[in-house]
């Protein structure tokens, strides 16, 4: 029997180096982006179905909530024999109390990030990308022509956007106290201390890491997922220097960002 827990981070807050560090665990499977969630969303998207209605309600929903506990013990079962499995998937703390309902109190991660950092990451890939039609800008409707632009429509739109939406979403709903927040900043500069408050909220023994070698064997073809998504990590922890996010973005459009997100900055001690 499988413990499972939950990798449920920001994009573009260090949740690939978690799971690599995780990962360096003997006792732990910490995997690549999952399709486990979108498995059962496959399955939820049936419950309407004839053959379903026409069963007593109750009866359908311990079956189709005990299928979802079931789906995840023979999806890792057959992956790996490690006991403790870290699923990453950023959707899992939207859907906590679902999945409460196949595996109760579940023990949620979520790495966040300076603002600021993450807009200006996605700002750096776009610069770094311009020979490839993936970019958000569109001369014909003068759409995301300006950093100030771009900034903006990341903010409002996936992944980003949807992101800041649905962790908003969880301290509206009083999710978020049963769920761990890491800084990537507090992750990169003091990783021992951090991954001490990742055991001890895991409720797992500690481990003792090599910061100095990481490298993730978990095989992922990260281009699916395009330059945006891209999970590559550096061989060795380098900590995040503090307003890194400066050199990128000018300061009014920093500005902007801080002013238009108060409740994350304030929420995450930034």
């Amino acid at each position: 029997m499988k413990t499972l827990f939950f990798n449920a981070s920001m994009p573009r807050s260090g949740s690939e180096l978690l799971q690599v560090i995780l990962h360096q665990n003997p006792d732990i499977y910490a995997s690549a982006t999952s399709p486990l969630l979108e498995y059962q969303f496959a399955a939820r998207g049936n419950l309407g179905l004839p053959e379903v209605k026409s069963q007593p309600p109750s009866l359908m929903e311990r079956a189709f909530l005990a299928m979802c506990g079931s789906m995840a013990q023979g999806y890792y079962d057959s992956i790996t024999e490690r006991p403790v499995i870290v699923d990453k998937n950023r959707g899992w703390s939207h859907y906590y109390e679902w999945v409460a309902q196949w595996n109760p109190n579940p023990k949620m991660i979520c790495m966040v990030r300076d603002l600021r950092s993450v807009i200006a990451s996605m700002e750096k890939v776009y610069r770094a990308t311009r020979h490839l039609p993936v970019g958000p800008d569109n001369p014909a409707q003068l759409q995301g022509m300006t950093v100030d632009q771009r900034a903006a429509r990341w903010l409002n739109t996936q992944p980003v956007g949807l992101a800041l939406s649905r962790t908003l979403d969880l301290f509206q709903r009083g999710v978020a106290k049963d769920i761990l927040f890491v800084r990537y900043e507090d992750l990169t500069t003091a990783p021992e201390a951090t991954m001490q408050k990742v055991y001890g909220y895991l409720g797992l023994p500690l481990f003792a890491h090599d910061f100095t070698k990481l490298e993730k064997t978990i095989i992922e073809d990260s281009s699916v997922f395009g330059p945006y998504g891209d999970h590559s990590i550096k061989p060795v922890l380098v900590p995040a220097k503090p307003s890194d996010w400066s050199v990128t973005l000018p300061p009014a459009i920093s500005n902007n960002v801080r002013a238009s997100q108060n409740w994350f900055f304030d929420s995450f001690n930034y």
